[in-house]
């Protein structure tokens, strides 16, 4: 049974897996990788980011998995220093896989695992593994949304339609 707290982050952690695909969709890789200048990211760039961060999501929730990219992309500082990017169907076929795992672990969490205090730190009062994992699912959608700016940005249609 899921705990009643996880409810809201669970939907948001949904949203954000359709909107990821979606920011993807039709997208080839030499348009992934394009930058709108030298001050912002790819959505390349981006989606690596918010693959890295599901994976960390799913480390605080006690259920590490293995990064097939993280030496990649622990070579990397910033979008300046990432010299290779993954496929991006690979990104997206990874990303379905971990969200799955995600939602499973999240629904074996008991209350005393999401209390506990967090080993990491975040801008956030809420100093448990449940904050943290609230903040990294806010985080994902920051990061969401900026793929859905990018990709309209280049000509693709919007990740959310009217």
């Amino acid at each position: 049974m899921v705990d009643n707290r996880l409810q809201a982050v669970k939907n948001v952690l949904e949203l954000n897996a359709a909107l990821f695909r979606r920011a993807l969709e039709g997208v080839d890789q030499a348009a992934g990788e394009r930058r709108p200048n030298d001050h912002t990211n790819s959505l390349a760039f981006i989606a690596c980011h918010a693959l890295d961060a599901r994976f960390y999501l799913m480390k605080l929730a006690g259920h590490e998995r293995t990064n097939p990219w993280q030496t990649l992309f622990d070579a990397a500082t910033d979008i300046t220093t990432m010299k290779e990017y993954p496929p991006l169907y690979e990104v997206v076929a990874e990303w379905d896989e971990l969200h799955e795992a995600t939602l499973q672990c999240l629904s074996e969490m008991s209350a005393t695992e999401l209390d506990a205090e967090s080993p990491a730190r975040f801008p956030t009062e809420d100093s448990s593994i449940l904050g943290g994992i609230t903040f990294l699912a806010f985080h994902e959608a920051y990061h969401v949304g900026q793929m859905g700016f990018v990709r309209k940005y280049f000509g693709f249609d919007p990740v959310v339609k009217r």
